[in-house]
């Protein structure tokens, strides 16, 4: 009974001493705001023992100092690791800058590697690839007037394109237009191939597209006709893929020199002199109802502006031989314009003489001068009479008062 009555007494003695520790603390200084410091990062370990007697005060002021201690510690140790980690973050931003701006200069160093690699992965992964590279590398040529590279990729090409393939594929260029370029260059082209059938193919594919982009009243059209002149000899296909063609440019150039126009002509005539040549008969023909219009006096004067002898000595002939056929029996019509076709065969006298004074041309000379004589009344010397009237008279002759005395 003893025993159970002491551990009783010994109980109600300790939760007296713990009434008056606890009533001693909170009857002490101010404690420090509740915080959640001390129950971060494990700063309640490091709180110092504080050791409070069974039935004695505990010591409030040695317990409120070692809390605010503690306290202080915590707050300036969370203060720290707050600006430990707002410092992390703006120097990880700006590492990760300098990896992006350094990835940068890397990845633009090797650019041309990636495509060396492309390459090589097209090559790997498809056998066609470089046959089809070939083929446009043919078509750009063309387009670019490398007509020599063009034949050498055409010639040696495993699997040729057909003349129909190669105009289509020209035609269809996204990045193009069929201009009077184009069209040279594919004539170009078709000079270089060996073989008249192929040749034959491609102008026939090729007469369709300058219709199609309105070239036919265009010079490539005059070089196309000299071309297919020489494929096409039935008479069937040299109408259909000659003779229409021809025919529009014909009518253009005649137009022009209808309204004394005469600065395509020229043109052509310096850049393409044997294909100004070919057709020059035919373009310096003239139907009576265009003869008996046309300003005759300035026509002439065409044949000096030609920069080839032959190309004046064909003009020339061309136009006497109209006289004679619409103007035997009209001698004043004559005397309007012959003195200035007399002062053109003169300058091409000169001309001779001062390229070689050859004897075939002389002779040409001298028939073109008795070729003067024209009307049953005009006299063997009439050329030197209408020499004599353009050098004394100028180009538009004797005044009608001058002819009445």
């Amino acid at each position: 009974m003893v025993p159970q009555v002491a551990r009783l007494w010994a109980t109600v003695l300790l939760l007296a001493s713990l009434h008056k520790c606890e009533n001693a603390v909170v009857s002490g200084q101010q404690l420090p705001a509740k915080s959640s410091c001390l129950s971060e990062a494990g700063a309640v370990f490091n709180a110092p023992p504080i050791q409070c007697q069974p039935l004695v005060a505990c010591n409030s002021e040695e317990i409120i100092q070692s809390y605010n201690q503690l306290h202080e510690k915590c707050r300036i140790n969370a203060t720290e690791r707050l600006n430990e980690r707002e410092n992390f973050l703006r120097r990880i931003n700006y590492w990760q800058g300098d990896h992006q701006f350094l990835y940068g200069l890397i990845e633009k160093a090797h650019e041309p590697h990636h495509y060396v690699l492309d390459a090589v992965n097209l090559t790997q992964r498809n056998v066609n690839v470089i046959p089809e590279l070939n083929r446009k590398l043919f078509i750009y040529s063309i387009e670019a007037g490398r007509i020599e590279d063009a034949l050498l990729l055409h010639i040696t090409h495993e699997h040729r394109w057909t003349p129909q393939q190669i105009v289509d594929a020209v035609e269809d260029h996204p990045e193009y237009q069929v201009t009077e370029t184009v069209v040279l260059h594919l004539l170009e082209f078709a000079r270089g191939l060996p073989l008249k059938s192929t040749r034959a193919e491609l102008y026939k594919a090729l007469m369709p597209l300058m219709r199609r982009h309105k070239h036919f009243s265009s010079y490539v059209n005059l070089l196309y006709v000299g071309d297919a002149t020489a494929v096409f000899t039935a008479p069937k296909e040299k109408l259909e893929y000659v003779g229409h063609p021809y025919t529009t440019v014909l009518h253009s150039l005649r137009n022009q020199l209808r309204k004394l126009q005469f600065d395509f002509h020229l043109w052509i005539e310096n850049k393409y002199p044997r294909y100004y040549g070919m057709f020059l008969k035919d373009i310096f023909n003239f139907v009576p109802e265009l003869w008996n219009t046309i300003e005759k006096r300035r026509l002439v004067e065409i044949v000096g502006m030609f920069k080839t002898k032959e190309h004046r000595f064909q003009a020339i002939e061309q136009f006497l031989k109209f006289a004679r056929q619409y103007n035997s029996r009209d001698k004043y019509s004559l005397e309007k314009w012959l003195p200035t076709l007399a002062r053109e065969v003169d300058k091409l006298s000169q001309t001779v003489k001062q390229t070689g004074n050859h004897k075939t041309e002389w002779d040409r000379i001298k028939k073109i001068q008795d070729s003067f004589k024209i009307t049953y009344y005009d006299s063997r010397q009439i050329y030197r009479t209408y020499l004599n009237t353009i050098k004394v008279y100028g180009k538009f002759g004797k005044l009608p008062m001058e002819k009445n005395g």
